[in-house]
């Protein structure tokens, strides 16, 4: 039984190239991971949760950046319409910067007041040029899996992490405090976005040429679900996060909002990288399969088999030793970091599983009912954070709440996915 287990998860290319794209997002969270605990003395609980917050916005806006275009490129057979798809990506996400930067610029302090976040007023200006390098590193991950270079992705992963550690820590013997954490994030993203990029440099100015020659409005009509509806899905996605940021402002201290973006950075984001690695394999695997009229369900077993077995155990760990952890790591003063670590754990376990899962709409083109499923979420997580809010309960208990509800939608996620695949075999057949 092992071994014939063994043998379909190294079936193809696929465990190696989940091997290349989960190796170097590992060895680029390794880095960050180590230098933590010196870091936690270089910086206060207070600029951790300012930076918790920068990103937040960030990575919401980040999700329309490209109106999730680039998520296209990965489906197109000819390969004119997948340059005319990354053109089309990389103008729409210069226009959102150049669009960012009048009212940011202009109006700043007004809208972190409206945001009922008015110390983030002096790092807005930052917030074009991040989403800008964020989405151009989403452009070109995509192009890369197109092309099957997983080489590339995974080192512009090694270079961000390693670009980020070291301005950070310049930053913070230089005594900059937030503000240096939020320019290593800037530094990281350039990084990774050049050294995914450089194989096509010369390749660009023929994008331009192709997009030109015509074809656009075609690709913009085919591929049309994906502004229509995936990126609204992923921007109601995004937004859960950013509002449950600023719900916990209201129900947490400063410290507390650094304590829990300590676990982002040591534990949600390192997850979300490696179930990503293997999301993008299983994407353009997918994609193919379809085209094929071949059974997606045996690729996503494997996937959910070589996810399972890589987080299991660390997540148990976590779980059961996350206080005492946290505290031998990172110092006394982060002991409830690893509290809330361990309540967050089966809530991040099943995010981890249920990352190749979330490719699967995109290439059945069933965006809409993931974007109801989104929106369920939504719905059920908000409301489950305003029922603490109303009650006056301290914030510990918005991270218990979550790590049931947030478990329990991704199962049921999983689950509607691999009804969605028998279902297409069943019309098959």
């Amino acid at each position: 039984m092992i071994s014939t287990l063994a043998r379909r998860l190294t079936a193809g290319g696929f465990a190696r190239n989940v091997a290349t794209l989960a190796g170097g997002a590992a060895v680029a969270q390794f880095f960050p991971v180590l230098f933590t605990p010196l870091l936690t003395r270089l910086y206060t609980p207070a600029d951790f949760g300012a930076l918790t917050q920068f990103v937040a916005w960030l990575s919401n806006l980040v999700v329309i950046a490209t109106w999730r275009y680039d998520m296209a490129v990965v489906l197109p057979e000819d390969e004119a319409d997948a340059s005319r798809l990354m053109v089309l990506a990389l103008a729409l996400n210069t226009l959102l910067m150049l669009v960012l930067c009048l009212p940011v610029f202009a109006i700043g302090p007004q809208i972190a007041g409206w945001l009922h976040a008015p110390e983030m007023a002096p790092w807005l200006p930052l917030l074009p040029l991040g989403i800008w390098l964020a989405a151009n590193n989403q452009i070109w991950t995509n192009w890369n899996n197109r092309q099957r270079r997983y080489a590339a992705n995974a080192q512009g992963r090694m270079g961000q992490s390693a670009t980020l550690i070291v301005v950070q820590l310049a930053a913070g013997f230089g005594k900059l405090g937030a503000l240096g954490l939020m320019l290593a994030q800037l530094s990281g993203q350039g990084a990774s976005w050049l050294v995914q990029s450089r194989a096509d440099w010369r390749s660009v100015p023929g994008w331009w040429r192709t997009a030109r020659a015509g074809g656009m409005a075609l690709v913009v009509r085919r591929y049309r679900e994906f502004p229509l509806v995936n990126t609204p899905h992923a921007f109601v996605v995004a937004l859960q996060d950013s509002l449950m940021i600023q719900l916990l402002g209201v129900l947490a201290t400063s410290e507390m909002m650094g304590h829990y973006g300590l676990v982002v950075r040591v534990l949600k984001l390192p997850a979300a990288l490696l179930g990503q690695a293997v999301s993008q394999v299983l994407y353009r695997d997918l994609a193919e399969a379809h085209a094929r009229n071949q059974s997606l369900r045996p690729l996503l077993k494997k996937a959910l088999l070589v996810l399972g077995g890589i987080a299991f155990l660390p997540f148990v760990v976590i779980a059961v030793w996350g206080e005492p952890l946290f505290a031998l790591a990172f110092g006394e003063q982060w002991r409830d970091a690893g509290r809330i670590a361990g309540m967050l754990t089966p809530s991040f376990f099943c995010m981890f599983l249920a990352a190749p899962c979330f490719m699967v709409p995109m290439v059945l083109s069933r965006q809409r009912q993931s974007l109801l499923f989104a929106l369920l979420g939504v719905a059920v997580n908000l409301g489950s954070l305003g029922v603490v809010y109303w009650q006056g309960e301290e914030a510990h208990h918005v991270f218990r709440l979550l790590s049931v509800t947030v478990s329990v939608y991704y199962i049921v996620y999983i689950v509607w996915v691999f009804r969605l695949c028998r279902r297409l075999e069943n019309l098959r057949a």
